[in-house]
């Protein structure tokens, strides 16, 4: 075995591969902190130069990764079993294919996010999107490898479609409720009726903050810290009050008075709600929203009066 692969690889590449896997990003650090941030003042995290050297060092990773598994094919073959003739190279295209299918999708991430610090508003739109491409960009992906599995290796799909009567049976059956789910969560999602990080309340004296919105569930933290999964096609026939939308806020506090001061509460009364006006600028006094402090109620050894 050994013999075999000392014919077949090369033992400088694999220290090569492995020092730009595990190096590239420390030597350039070290080259950027000592040359080049003197004249820019970024960080290196915050330059195209470690965008590329991190790039570089994943590339050089998986390449080992692949050298390792054209290590494992020889040693396989060496000791009698039979392998495909194009492993190494297909293995080459699924990891690297996965790789670019997974960076693609942090790119588009970071677009989006760069999109929505100008206009907040489209969250939930922004949101159903980032879902949406996803999906694409993994069912591509799942569609390269099923190509490269048939033509590299020769592993034809007839087999599937052999069974194919049964599994579309077996499929149709068991997707519905999962098809209602990613329907219903990519209509929470583009209504805009919440976002992620909101505070809402639902009809049946449920609440939280909104922790996850994904393809089939939501998730919610609670105000006891419990984290509760609501599918999303029970969330989608939910009322729901957003309280983080909310833009303006209702504040009603109860007072005491003895009896033997009831003679002074008009006065009172009217100190209490031109403090209220100097103390708080944003109170709206308008006479569109109640802004009142009254009488309310006898008690038993006490004049109960309402500020609201």
């Amino acid at each position: 075995i050994l013999a075999e692969l000392k014919k077949q690889v090369y033992i400088e590449d694999v220290f090569v591969i492995a020092a730009l896997g595990w190096f590239t990003v420390s030597v350039v650090r070290l080259f950027y902190n000592i040359f080049v941030k003197k004249t820019i003042s970024k960080e290196f995290e915050d330059t195209y130069l470690y965008q590329f050297s991190m790039h570089l060092a994943q590339a050089a990773r998986l390449a080992l990764l692949v050298y390792g598994i054209d290590c494992m094919g020889i040693t396989l073959k060496t000791v009698g079993f039979r392998i495909a003739p194009n492993m190494s190279a297909t293995a080459a295209k699924i990891i690297y294919s996965t790789w670019f299918a997974r960076r693609i999708q942090i790119f588009k991430r970071n677009l989006i996010q760069k999109a929505l610090s100008k206009n907040a508003e489209k969250t939930g739109q922004a949101t159903a999107l980032n879902h949406i491409l996803n999906g694409i960009i993994a069912a591509c992906l799942a569609l390269f490898v099923l190509d490269v599995l048939s033509v590299e290796m020769g592993l034809a799909l007839t087999s599937v479609v052999a069974v194919g009567s049964t599994a579309t049976l077996v499929f149709s059956l068991g997707s519905k409720d999962i098809a209602a789910k990613v329907v219903n969560g990519l209509a929470l999602a583009l209504s805009d009726k919440m976002y992620e990080g909101d505070y809402v309340e639902f009809c049946d004296g449920m609440s939280g903050t909104i922790l996850k919105m994904g393809w089939l569930e939501t998730k919610i933290r609670c105000p006891n810290e419990l984290t509760v999964s609501i599918s999303n096609t029970k969330l989608a026939n939910r009322n729901i009050y957003n309280v983080s939308r909310c833009q303006k806020s209702q504040v009603k506090q109860t007072l005491r008075f003895r009896y033997e001061d009831a003679d002074k509460l008009p006065k009172v009364l009217e100190d209490i709600k031109a403090e209220v006006r100097s103390s708080c600028p944003a109170a709206i006094t308008d006479g569109t929203r109640a802004f009142r402090a009254h009488w309310r109620d006898f008690r038993d050894d006490y004049l109960e009066v309402v500020v609201d």
